[in-house]
């Protein structure tokens, strides 16, 4: 199975319309980590599913969510109320909470992936205004493969190139 992951479009609904068109039938879920900047009713979140960021202003986002389907469970937060810009150690324990064996982040703006005490953390990087060493991407979003053995992500281009060296495959 396979989902998309994508966040920090601040206000580019073009880039969001354009994942959704072109994903929609291709992934298990897709999920948006939230700073839109868009209204929680915008029909884009008809497909995506929002969680929501610092700089969203409709209180009708929620502030995290949990997806679970059989072979994954995975949390879904922004970051911010979990002060991820200082470290992940709240957000761990949330996540540990939850029982979660993925956590889906963005806040950062920086592009990440990495498996901390058997769970898997991915920050898809923003859409629209990258940060850190892969802000010359101009923007990335992530897809997760879900297998049996092992989680696979790798990380596009705003213009749903692949980019082969960030790639990364992880055992359960």
């Amino acid at each position: 199975m396979e989902y998309l992951i994508v966040s920090d479009a601040h206000g580019d609904r073009g880039i969001l319309e354009n994942l959704v068109a072109d994903y929609r039938g291709r992934v298990q879920a897709m999920f948006y980590v939230g700073d839109s900047e868009l209204k929680h009713d915008d029909e884009v979140f008809d497909t995506l599913l929002p969680v929501v960021g610092n700089m969203d202003r409709d209180p009708m986002f929620p502030d995290d969510r949990l997806y679970q389907e059989q072979q994954v469970s995975i949390y879904i937060a922004h970051g911010h109320l979990y002060h991820t810009e200082r470290s992940l150690s709240q957000l761990e324990a949330a996540a540990q909470a939850q029982n979660a064996n993925v956590v889906l982040t963005g806040h950062t703006h920086q592009l990440g992936a990495e498996m901390i005490d058997g769970i898997l953390y991915i920050n898809p990087g923003s859409i629209a205004f990258p940060r850190g060493q892969y802000a010359y991407l101009k923007g990335t979003y992530a897809i997760l493969s879900v297998l049996p053995d092992r989680f696979d992500v790798q990380f596009y281009t705003r213009d749903e190139q692949p980019v082969e060296e960030l790639k990364a495959s992880f055992k359960r």
